[in-house]
């Protein structure tokens, strides 16, 4: 008895001259106030809870880059409890979408902190008064929310509800493991991550006043026949979000999360570390969704329910920091930020490409929703897209009403500017824009998205630019080698060739060029430059296909584009062609006249839709015949229409079938002729279609096969 007395004694000793947990609480907590991120104020907004042992305060930021936000202070020692709640004007509408949205700070002590906090919908009796039931000392594992398992006797998960804030849905972030699971430690109070096989710091849901939350387990205690059966509980934890380490929560960084209320659905929809704590970008974050009843949280069925954040702590402790950003109901604004480049005309997407020069315009689309409040004296502050001169500023507000904002007023990419009219139902939506020219770089580079901040002392939103790449903007030349006009016979083709030259210090190898050919206005397939001598020749080589080249006349355009999307002039090569028999052009798709059945044979004429061109470059007297086969007409389901197509010359009507049939005949005059076949038919020739008496109504197609030969039958 006396040697664990001194041990006592020593160990009492020890605890008192340990001073650093205390300065690195106080440092920590100095920190993370210096370190807060953009929120509100929390004036008639919310307040702490009414209990006697309630150490919960609101309190001021020291973080100069930040205006008019508080935080909540849940607990930051030992054997704390802690509640703040919203006013009885700030309650959740359950029947109304709602979205809360707030940073919460864990501390830094990693493993060593504790316990936690949770986020609490309630409608305990007691108002701003709700609380577990303690007894004689705060317990931590309750995270000032869940049931006091602090008799080992009890096995009756409905009594230890009982001790829990009543009538009640939590969210608890819990960085301390409660995990004894033996007969010694029933009654501790230190169980309640027992029974899920948890690893680490984790985030869960469930009702605290619910006996179906808990599960009691009994334990032999003692030795026989004194043996007696005592008992510990364990808490069920839904929706589970479990950190890798304990620095997933208490890692000395503050921590986004959302919350998303679907009145339809009866389900709240939170996401953790939606947003980078460094930059205050949006990120994915971890998200999970619960159905909350209710009958549970609201059984008096007011469609209200109070709301707000618990905490509790034991043997350990940590610095536990709320800030807010959005409240349910106060007011509802969004902000979304487009990048347009007005060069090229189109909107810049996350993870594209302008070059340098390019003129840019950046608007912030600022959107008041509704809300119980008008969104007033907002604080802009954007962080602008790196290497981009904005020279042009300009705000627009849903009135009508526009201002003028001092380009200078920007330092260091960053303008902040308070915008002198509130947003309403009246007037929602502000509109700045930024007008300026991407630098003229001679390299790539990366240009990250920035966020931009819109704060007031009732709700804070923000937006991202798009993250994109900002390419060099170059003066690449291209001059034609061959010859501007060349005649080749019918059936060759010619090699076009082209020099790139491109800025002096700038190194583009072949494989950075992309050659765009065109061929009688009809695009060809890009290519890279190759060239097996030198990767760096710049030398370019199109070969048009032969069967692209039409007797006559024909224009070659090519230009150049490189990776980054600088594009060269163009040059063009005129080719003729001579000596040439060929179709100039004939029409992809032609159709019937649409015709009503009468029961009786009739004869359908062409719509207006109808060309077959011939070009002849030969010598006089060169002589040529035009053939016609056809499938039969069917239609979609595959019948066949009760009829055929006929060439029709005066009264003589030949039937088309898909044996080839003659229909034209003619020959060279030597001057290049062009003829155009289907200019020679009238109403009494022409190709027709005779339908039958017994034909079916219904759309139905054929397949047509010109023949052009230089020999005629």
């Amino acid at each position: 008895m006396r040697l664990k007395k001194w041990l006592g004694l020593l160990l009492a000793l020890g605890l008192f001259m340990t001073g650093s947990v205390t300065a690195k609480a106080d440092a920590d907590y100095d920190n993370a106030l210096k370190t807060a991120p953009q929120g509100i104020a929390l004036d008639q907004i919310f307040t702490p809870g009414t209990t006697a042992n309630n150490k919960a305060a609101v309190v001021d930021t020291t973080n100069p880059a930040i205006t008019g936000t508080q935080a909540v202070m849940v607990t930051n020692a030992k054997n704390q409890f802690g509640t703040i709640w919203s006013t009885d004007e700030n309650a959740f509408d359950l029947n109304t979408d709602e979205k809360a949205s707030m940073w919460i700070y864990f501390g830094n002590r990693g493993k060593k902190a504790a316990d936690g906090m949770a986020f609490v919908l309630q409608n305990d009796p007691r108002g701003l008064g709700a609380t577990p039931t303690f007894g004689k000392k705060v317990s931590g594992e309750t995270l000032g929310a869940w049931g006091v398992d602090n008799d080992k006797s009890q096995s009756d998960v409905n009594e230890l509800a009982k001790l829990a804030i009543q009538n009640s849905w939590a969210l608890e972030f819990d960085t301390h493991l409660n995990t004894s699971n033996s007969a010694s430690n029933a009654g501790d109070a230190d169980s309640f991550d027992a029974g899920d096989k948890l690893t680490g710091p984790h985030i869960a849901a469930n009702y605290p006043g619910e006996g179906s939350s808990y599960t009691y387990v009994a334990k032999k205690s003692g030795v026989w026949p004194l043996q007696t059966t005592v008992y510990y509980a364990t808490l069920d934890h839904g929706n589970l979000i479990q950190g890798d380490n304990y620095d997933f929560l208490a890692n000395g960084q503050w921590h986004h999360v959302t919350l998303d209320w679907d009145a339809t659905a009866k389900q709240m929809t939170y996401t953790f570390d939606d947003k980078d704590p460094a930059t205050g970008q949006d990120q994915t974050g971890t998200t999970r969704s619960m159905t909350v009843d209710p009958k549970i949280i609201d059984p008096d069925n007011t469609g209200k329910i109070r709301w707000g954040f618990t905490g509790a702590t034991g043997e350990d402790y940590a610095n536990n920091l709320i800030i807010f950003e959005g409240v349910p109901g106060l007011v509802d604004v969004s902000a979304k930020s487009t990048l347009t480049d007005l060069t090229t005309q189109r909107e810049i997407q996350d993870g594209e490409a302008v070059l340098g020069q390019d003129k840019l315009r950046l608007d912030y689309q600022l959107t008041y929703k509704g809300g119980k409040q008008d969104w007033k004296d907002v604080v802009a502050k954007l962080n602008l897209p790196d290497r981009v001169a904005f020279n042009q500023i300009k705000i627009t507000y849903a009135n009508g009403e526009t201002a003028d904002i001092d380009p200078s007023a920007i330092s260091d990419q960053q303008l902040t500017y308070q915008l002198t009219q509130a947003l309403s139902a009246k007037n929602p939506t502000a509109t700045i824009s930024l007008t300026g020219e991407a630098a003229d770089e001679k390299q790539v580079f990366q240009i990250p998205a920035a966020v931009g901040t819109f704060s007031a002392v009732n709700g804070v939103t923000t937006t991202d630019t798009p993250a994109f790449t900002l390419n060099p903007k170059l003066d690449i030349d291209l001059y034609r080698i061959s010859s501007k006009e060349v005649t080749i016979d019918a059936g060759e083709t010619t090699t076009i060739q082209g020099q790139v030259l491109i800025p002096e210090g700038i190194v583009l190898t072949n494989d950075d060029l992309i050659v765009h050919p065109t061929v009688n206005g009809q695009v060809q397939d890009s290519y890279k430059i190759n060239d097996p001598d030198d990767d760096l020749s710049g030398k370019v080589l199109f070969t048009p296909k032969a069967s692209d080249l039409k007797p006559g006349k024909n224009t070659v355009d090519i230009y150049v584009k490189d990776v980054y999307g600088n594009q060269s002039s163009s040059f063009t090569v005129t080719i003729n062609v001579t000596g040439g028999l060929a179709f100039d052009s004939v029409a992809k798709h032609s159709s019937f006249q649409a015709t009503q059945l009468t029961g009786q044979t009739q004869e359908v004429g062409r719509t207006s839709d109808w060309e077959v061109k011939i070009s002849d470059t030969r010598q006089a007297g060169s002589q040529w015949q035009l053939q016609v086969a056809a499938t039969p007409f069917k239609s979609q389901d595959g019948d066949t229409l009760a009829g055929e197509l006929v060439y029709r010359n005066g009264t003589q009507k030949t039937p088309v079938t898909s044996t080839a049939t003659t229909i034209s005949t003619g020959q060279a005059s030597g001057n290049g002729d062009l003829t155009n076949v289907v200019d020679d038919w009238n109403q009494q020739t022409g190709l027709k279609l005779t339908v039958n008496g017994d034909a079916v109504s219904g759309d139905y197609s054929s397949e047509i096969t010109w023949t052009l030969s230089d020999t005629p039958t």
